[in-house]
């Protein structure tokens, strides 16, 4: 009896446990995509065509985001989506001061979002970071290579080697949902 027990016990908790990980898999990680996702996935839930596809690169232009026209790269290991980059640089038509006040928008949309960031800065690049348990998302910006730049990233913190870790356990609900970020 005390074995039957147990056993209803532990198909329990699988139970559990599966059910758990299968609810925290289908929250998106970022915009509408799950860490650990395809191309071909990540390619089903945007509405543009990629400018560029490449082996472990997808790359959109022409994005909006927060009243702005941007760029997006989904980066993957493998077939294994394990970062995102909204990315916007100087040109002809985008000044330093545009750099500047899309960062200034976009780091009090997270703020709002995530909370306060961690500031740091290397170099000419200022940094922001934020985490939640399945992500870090940097705000980068600063005058690099060929002029000033902003990128926002999103990492994949429960990724190894490409492919996605169980999902953390961790219940997480930002402080206020704003599209895109």
């Amino acid at each position: 009896m005390r074995s039957y027990l147990i056993g209803v016990v532990a198909c329990i908790a699988c139970l559990y446990a599966t059910t758990v990980n299968l609810h925290a898999q289908q929250t998106p990680d970022f915009r509408a995509v799950r860490w650990g996702l395809r191309p071909k996935e990540v390619r089903e839930t945007e509405t543009l065509k990629p400018s560029s596809v490449k082996r472990e690169k997808l790359t959109y232009t022409g994005v909006p985001l927060a009243d702005r026209t941007v760029g997006l790269d989904y980066d993957f290991n493998g077939d294994s989506l394990v970062s995102a980059s909204y990315f916007l640089y100087t040109t002809a038509s985008v000044t330093k001061d545009d750099i500047m006040a899309a960062s200034a928008e976009f780091e009090a949309l997270l703020n709002a979002k995530y909370g306060p960031g961690k500031k740091s800065l290397l170099g000419d690049v200022r940094n922001t970071v934020w985490q939640t348990p399945r992500t870090q998302i940097n705000l980068s910006v600063g005058n690099v290579d060929r002029g000033w730049s902003l990128e926002v990233q999103y990492l994949c913190r429960v990724c190894t080697e490409g492919q996605p870790k169980a999902p953390a356990q961790t219940t997480f609900k930002p402080r206020k949902d704003i599209k895109d970020f």
